[in-house]
């Protein structure tokens, strides 16, 4: 009862976060309202039968997009739970924006409170939650693959001190299926953090402890392995590395994003160090944590710049990013200094870091400016949602500006073309032509797209400038049916992540052996 109450009480000090997700309609964002559109188009696909998501038909003028192929499609399989429920499209980025920010205040308090007494878990939980940081991604960028992925890790963390195979191996999936670029950076934490478990584990453990790290992180790999193979494989058709996204000497972090209460944490732990309250053989998490969040803060900021010119910026994109390291190992840092201090000190040091975080939160806690659009006009949008159309394929010279007239042409003759389906994932039609022509599907071509005319396979001709599909049909009747599916390594991908999932069900549920002490 004590937990479930102390629980109740960290949802409640979650609610200033997320106030402002209560008000009418959506709010000014950088990628917010983007994340929308792809949402609705990634809706009207699912519904349409493709799965795994990957080609956003409805996108780019209609003539189609791959982005679910690249992009974290974490955040929409979620949000289709609120969508069927029967929420809108716009409400269910909320309701996922609204559980990332309430499940990380959570997730970081349970995680903490197996190390720490409930008061410094509850600090170092708030610090997390409310650092400028988190504040700032959900309410001036909008990023809410990002925000999930701040909810995730600290779940995964929790899970790990739990010794939880099934949750450990479902958590690390979730994270790289949450944000390409945040699963890079914390997954190597997640690994360090294993490998400490090992290197402390007494020697009768440690072979169970390797186990453990192999499995669930492998298995963790392979449920998500439907996403990030084919995303890694197909890259190459795309024009991404061509393109750059972000000038990323623009995006160092400032003082007032990195936050007071950062910053003292950081201070208050080195202090500790110096009197010797904090021992290096003794306290060896708490030196990996200080660590990984004084090298994630020196990368967030200018004076990194020089190393920038060797980092995979045009992954990254953002120094900031780094921020989201920080905050993670400031939670735990402010959780274990306080824990170190005698009660009296303890709640002034908290009283001097909640305030510090309430001045630094103030200025991001909310949006600058709220609208209603509505539903509609994010589920008829049809951009690509992506910065500089980087997922483009490399042979689209001619990118589209307007949507077509009809979804099939008749590029040279005026035979009348009967479409019988137009799907997000199928366009069938049927035309009697006198002469041989070339039929043009107003669908940019992508590996997936198949041709079948007359119950046999045809050829795709994508080498015109729009890089379209377009289709040699001969004399007479043509019945034809375009249709996206899945290549062999994408088929080897589902493979994969359903028989990772299952081999997880099954060790799961083995039974567990009971020790009889005679």
């Amino acid at each position: 009862m004590k937990k479930l109450l102390l629980i109740l009480l960290v949802i409640i000090l979650a609610l200033p976060s997320i106030t402002a997700l209560f008000h009418q309609g959506f709010f000014q964002s950088d990628d917010g309202e983007w994340m929308i559109i792809r949402f609705s188009a990634f809706h009207q696909t699912l519904r349409a039968g493709e799965f795994p998501v990957r080609f956003l038909s409805r996108l780019n003028y209609e003539y189609g997009y791959p982005v679910a192929n690249f992009l974290y499609p974490g955040f929409m399989y979620l949000a289709e739970v609120p969508k069927i429920l029967g929420f809108g499209f716009v409400n269910s980025i909320k309701i996922i924006f609204g559980l990332s920010m309430a499940g990380s205040l959570i997730f970081v308090y349970l995680w903490l409170s197996k190390f720490f007494d409930k008061f410094s878990s509850i600090a170092g939980a708030l610090l997390y939650l409310y650092a400028p940081y988190h504040l700032y991604d959900i309410y001036k960028r909008g990023s809410v693959g990002e925000v999930l992925a701040l909810a995730i890790i600290p779940f995964i963390l929790w899970q790990i001190e739990r010794k939880n195979i099934f949750w450990t191996s479902i958590g690390i999936a979730l994270l790289i299926l949450s944000h390409n670029t945040l699963a890079v950076l914390f997954l190597p934490v997640v690994i360090l953090y294993m490998l400490l478990d090992i290197l402390i584990a007494k020697k009768s453990q440690k072979l169970s402890t390797i186990y453990y790290l192999l499995f669930t992180v492998f298995s963790g790999l392979g449920i998500s392995s439907f996403f990030w193979i084919p995303a890694l494989a197909d890259l190459q058709y795309t024009v991404f590395s061509q393109t750059v996204v972000s000038s990323w000497s623009s995006y160092f972090a400032d003082t007032s994003l990195i936050g007071l209460s950062i910053i003292f944490v950081f201070l208050l732990t080195i202090i500790l160090f110096l009197t010797k309250k904090i021992a290096i053989a003794k306290h060896r998490l708490t030196i990996l944590f200080f660590i990984i969040g004084i090298l994630s803060l020196f990368f967030s900021v200018e004076l990194s710049k020089p190393l920038w010119n060797f980092l995979p910026v045009s992954f990254i994109q953002f120094p900031f990013r780094f921020l989201s390291l920080t905050i993670l190992c400031a939670a735990f840092l402010a959780a274990m200094s306080l824990s170190l201090l005698a009660k009296n000190l303890k709640i002034i040091m908290a009283v001097i870091l909640l305030l510090l975080l309430g001045f630094s939160a103030k200025q991001f806690i909310s949006p600058s400016l709220f609208f209603d659009k509505g539903d509609l006009f994010y589920a008829t949008n049809e951009g690509t949602t992506t910065v500089r159309n980087e997922y483009m394929p490399k042979w689209v010279k001619a990118p589209p500006s307007l949507r077509p007239n009809a979804k099939v042409e008749n590029l040279n003759g005026k035979e009348k073309i009967n479409t019988t389906i137009v799907s997000p994932k199928q366009i069938s039609f049927d035309v009697y032509l006198p002469v041989s022509r070339v039929i043009q599907v107003n669908t940019v071509y992508f590996p997936g797209w198949m041709a079948v005319v007359n119950g046999e396979k045809a050829d795709i001709d994508y080498s015109n400038q729009q890089g379209l599909i377009r289709l040699n049909l001969t004399k007479g009747q043509n019945n034809v049916s375009v249709a996206f599916k899945e290549t062999p390594i994408r088929l080897a991908s589902d493979f994969i992540s359903l028989l990772s999932f299952c081999l997880l069900i099954l060790i799961s549920l083995r039974p567990k052996k009971i020790v009889v002490v005679t």
